[in-house]
Parts: C-alpha cells; sequence; structure tokens
C-alpha cells in the first residue's frame, strides 16, 4: 500500500459519498486492498457498521445489481459489501443513510409479501428494486427507497469496478500471451498488395 492510511481511505471515499463527490479513486482502491488484507488469513467478513441481517440484505441487494454473469464475478464476489461497510463504519451520516434505507426495504417488503427481503422470492425482490430503481416511479411512498436505491447502486458500480475483480472486467489487458498471431485474413490482405507477393 502507498503513504495513505487505512483509515484515511476510507475517510476520503466516506466523505466524497456523504457529499455525493466524485470518487477517489486511489482511496477506493486503498479501500479494497486494506480489506483484502484484514480477510487473507481466511474466512468470511465480519460487518463491522451494520448487523449481520443488514449486511447480508446489502449482499444481497449488491448481487442483484451486479450478478455473476457468464462466468464473471459480480459484485459479491469482488467484495463489494465489505467494501461499503467498511466505509459505513468511519462515517456515522453514511451509516445512517444505509440502516434507514435497508429498513425501508424490509418494511416496505413485510408489508407487501409478510416478510423481509432476504426471505421474500427472488421475483418479489427484483419486483420491488424495479420500482425504486427509476425516478419516473417517485412518489411519497417510494421516495425514501428511490433515494437509498440511487446512493446503493452508485457505490456497488464504484465498489465494483475500483475492485480488482472489476478493473480486470474493464480492462482484461496487461495479460501474457500465449503466442503472437496475426489473423489469416489480416495476412492475405497484406500480402495480396505487397510488391512481394507470387
Amino acid at each position: 500500500m502507498s503513504d495513505i492510511t487505512r483509515r484515511e481511505a476510507l475517510n476520503r471515499l466516506a466523505v466524497a459519498f456523504a457529499a455525493a463527490g466524485a470518487l477517489d479513486h486511489l482511496a477506493a482502491v486503498e479501500a479494497h486492498a486494506a480489506i483484502e488484507q484484514a480477510t487473507a488469513g481466511g474466512g468470511p467478513y465480519t460487518p463491522k457498521a451494520l448487523t449481520g441481517h443488514q449486511f447480508l440484505t446489502l449482499s444481497r441487494l449488491t448481487d442483484l445489481i451486479i450478478p455473476v454473469e457468464d462466468g464473471r464475478p459480480g459484485a459479491v464476489q469482488a467484495g463489494v459489501p465489505a467494501w461499503i461497510d467498511s466505509l459505513l463504519e468511519v462515517n456515522a451520516e453514511l451509516r445512517a443513510r444505509y440502516t434507514d434505507g435497508l429498513t425501508w426495504i424490509d418494511k416496505t417488503m413485510q408489508g407487501r409479501h409478510g416478510s423481509d427481503f432476504l426471505m421474500a422470492t427472488p421475483e418479489q425482490q427484483t419486483g420491488l428494486l424495479d420500482q425504486i430503481a427509476y425516478q419516473k416511479n417517485r412518489s411519497p411512498e417510494l421516495d425514501p427507497g428511490i433515494d437509498f436505491f440511487i446512493l446503493l447502486r452508485r457505490m456497488t458500480v464504484d465498489g465494483f469496478y475500483t475492485s480488482p475483480i472489476g478493473m480486470r472486467d474493464i480492462y482484461p489487458g496487461n495479460t501474457p500471451l500465449g503466442e503472437f498471431t496475426v489473423p489469416q485474413e489480416a495476412l492475405d490482405y497484406v500480402l495480396s498488395r505487397s510488391p512481394f507477393a507470387e
């Protein structure tokens, strides 16, 4: 890691999110590195800011936002829930927004289907998210969920694409090639225009 401490990296990120500022890329990468280092001994991540239930709900939500797809890892595999939790640990305002948002999701699901978000069916879960994912659905009933989902989606995407897994998803380069070949079609074209062609 660089000269920035884990706590400084998390504080910078948490302040940026709370103020709806731009993502500090270096701080985001440092936060991921700190989480990897903390969990290097094995075992699952232990939430620091959220309860166990809230963390599992957060994990399910991030999984629905960026799922495993075509064999490529999703948000959970990239450590996004732990990354978000580590930011919440150092910023009380951001933590309150998350706990309020997660509570709203559970209460809304309970009112509609008689169970919290985790116990709801996948169809019920995505049905609620389909409503709160769009600004056009604003209403007094849905506004708290929409506001929370905007924050959650942004942080999930930022957390994913600043993780090592997400960076590889964006740019799969810098990997060794087994061989250096040129497509036959390109060779044929070049040779057909070459003065050395037969």
